[in-house]
């Protein structure tokens, strides 16, 4: 009865296992105007009403123009441990079309476009991911792009290149769906005595439920170095 009892578990076990869809990426370039952008998204299996992730890589104006291809990747073990359907959908910049150009927000919607035709599913509602300076992707595409922002995570990035943080607040779409900053105290790029002031105007101005800063005074400004100590918080992000 015991190795009947122990077959049994192993075996539901196994078709657990087989049974949960494992992410997997279609690759595709994008055209803007004259802007062509390499892009993917990582799916599991035939979604039906997943939540779309949207990930902006850091390095915007980068000659390395095909970021995109694996750029979003970064996010799918996270995803993996999430509940409900999910997938990730990543868009290339590249020099002079950067994170705020019309080009490259476009390329975004068209990206999702394509996975709505893909999958024939309605994306009404996206969550955001920047790092570094994707982290003014985020931003553009809240104020230009054309579907509603559920929630944002920005980690290691500067908005203050963007705008005034009361100026940015008079936006309406900026106070659409959440914000949440993680920011380190050994970023080489942004050290936090010019990077936290800002944040803290604009959480102050949105409020502690639609805003939070997480810092780290040992954070450093590489993805890399989240993942490695910070997993948690990033986690919590995707419920």
């Amino acid at each position: 009865m015991k190795i009947l009892v122990a077959v049994l578990l192993m075996l539901s076990f196994a078709f657990s296992e087989t049974t949960v869809p494992k992410f997997s990426a279609d690759s595709l370039v994008i055209s803007a105007g004259d802007f062509s952008s390499p892009a993917a998204f990582w799916h599991q299996g035939n979604i039906k009403l997943p939540q779309i992730y949207v990930w902006f890589h850091g390095g915007m104006q980068s000659s390395k123009c095909a970021k995109g291809y694996e750029a979003g990747k970064a996010l799918v073990p996270f995803l993996e441990k999430a509940s409900g359907e999910s997938a990730v959908v990543s868009v290339s910049a590249c020099k002079e079309n950067h994170w705020l150009t019309q080009q490259a927000l476009l390329a975004v919607d068209y990206a999702l476009d394509s996975m709505e035709a893909r999958f024939h599913i309605q994306i009404d509602t996206v969550s955001l991911v920047g790092i570094s300076d994707g982290g003014l992707g985020v931003v553009g595409y809240t104020l230009y792009g054309k579907r509603t922002v559920k929630s944002r995570l920005l980690i290691s990035t500067n908005l203050a290149a963007v705008a005034d943080a009361q100026n940015l607040l008079r936006d309406p779409k900026i106070r659409e769906g959440s914000w949440t900053f993680m920011q380190g105290g050994l970023d080489r790029l942004y050290p936090p005595e010019r990077i936290l002031p800002w944040l803290e105007r604009f959480c102050s101005g949105l409020g502690a439920k639609f805003c939070k800063i997480r810092f780290d005074e040992r954070g450093e400004h590489d993805w890399s170095w989240w993942i490695s100590f910070r997993r948690a918080w990033i986690q919590n992000f995707f419920p």
